[in-house]
């Protein structure tokens, strides 16, 4: 069970494998990718920067993750957060998830991004190409 925030680039497919290959007596291995979008609101984003207080961030994560594993049966599960200038097509985040059946890890998986989209304390900026705007909580789940 373990939260890491990078800024360094991560490759979801490696992780997923290492990942799987950790929890081979769990039934359903659950995993989420996220990734940079190129456009929002038919503007080109040329990049995003994301910001985060890291040890507020982790305490966050783990209370919240903990309080899942409490309610249903999670095996293991890792997530990964980057932080910094992002650009399209990039990975922002990968959550996986190893339960017994899949509508825990499912539920764990959708639990984990909702928190990330309107309650952990990061703040997101899109760049375009002449302008910039920092993104509301509430519109992140757009």
């Amino acid at each position: 069970m373990k939260i890491f925030f990078q800024s360094e680039k991560f490759d979801s497919h490696a992780l997923l494998k290492k990942f799987s290959d950790n929890n081979k007596k769990s039934g359903s291995i659950i995993s989420f990718t996220g990734q940079v979008r190129p456009m929002r609101n038919k503007k080109k984003i040329t990049s995003i920067d994301i910001e985060l207080y890291k040890k507020m961030a982790y305490v966050q994560t783990k209370k919240i993750a903990k309080k899942i594993v409490k309610q249903k049966k999670i095996n293991d599960f890792l997530i990964v957060h980057r932080y910094g200038r992002l650009y399209p097509e990039e990975n922002i985040i990968f959550i996986a998830a190893a339960s017994e059946h899949r509508a825990e890890g499912f539920f764990f998986t959708e639990e984990i991004i909702l928190w990330f989209k309107k309650r952990i304390t990061f703040w997101k900026k899109e760049n375009f190409k002449r302008s910039s705007n920092w993104v509301e909580s509430d519109s992140l789940n757009k």
